[in-house]
């Protein structure tokens, strides 16, 4: 389940080895605003969306992989899949790896800049936006320790703001950061919270470890606490990261695969 990074890595492993896979892609990738995947050996510049792309071209030349575009309404315990045209498949293992949602501050004008100069991520972001003024939106202290120190290795010109009203931007760039008294800053870039939230909606009922918002994994191949049942990328991932939810693929397609090789 889940058409991207993870899961097509996922596909590409399995498909390698001659066993059957089928993807299901709502093509919906969290990452999908950013102009670029930063920190990706081989692919730094490359688009999230060009990236999964090519992922799909890669995946058209194994026979037994297969991509459907819909979505998973659905998962039951004894890996029956439900899609939401109203067919379902048998498998002998899942993969969940939907990824998240994360909830960026719900500021006028934030929608349209973020991923690009509204952001959350130093490691993803951090080197394109380096020079530059940059904000940092506060109101939990411990996201400001955390984060501060690493931005002021990215730019002399750091500022932290404890409350602000509105982003403005032209162009799809940030300009400035509006101020409670009305007043406006001029700003290049803004880093906020922005805490994830499970795509769950499927397998929510499930009786599934978490820890906050991830799934729990028994080992470090993904498998979880329902047999049959695995899961990888951003569900299981503290800081999440294409890279880091490639890992995490591959390592589940090798559980899966030996999982399958010997049932």
């Amino acid at each position: 389940m889940g058409g991207g990074a993870a899961g097509l890595q996922a596909a590409l492993t399995l498909g390698r080895m001659r066993i059957g896979v089928i993807v299901v892609d709502a093509g919906m990738p969290s990452n999908a605003p950013a102009d670029a995947i930063g920190g990706l050996l081989g692919a730094d510049h490359v688009s999230p969306l060009d990236f999964l792309a090519g992922g799909r071209a890669q995946l058209s030349e194994l026979p037994t992989v297969r991509l459907i575009e819909g979505d998973v309404t659905r998962v039951e315990a004894d890996r029956t899949v439900e899609l939401d045209d109203g067919t379902s498949l048998d498998a002998r293992a899942v993969l969940l790896a939907t990824g998240m949602d994360y909830a960026y501050p719900d500021l006028p004008g934030a929608a349209d800049l973020w991923g690009t100069s509204v952001i959350h991520c130093p490691f993803c972001h951090g080197w394109e936006v380096r020079d530059a003024s940059i904000g940092l939106l506060g109101g939990d202290d411990e996201h400001v320790e955390r984060l501060l120190p690493m931005l002021r290795r990215l730019s002399a010109d750091v500022e932290v703001f404890e409350a602000i009203t509105a982003v403005r931007g032209v162009g799809g760039v940030l300009r400035a950061v509006v101020l409670p008294d009305g007043s406006e800053v001029p700003l290049e870039v803004l880093f906020v919270a922005a805490p994830p939230t499970a795509r769950d909606a499927s397998f929510a009922h499930l009786e599934l470890g978490r820890n906050g918002p991830l799934l729990e994994t028994e080992d470090l191949f993904g498998k979880t606490s329902i047999p049959g049942i695995y899961a990888a990328g951003d569900l299981v991932t503290p800081a999440p990261a294409v890279v880091q939810a490639l890992a995490s693929a591959q390592r589940a397609a090798v559980g899966i695969t030996r999982e399958l090789s010997v049932s």
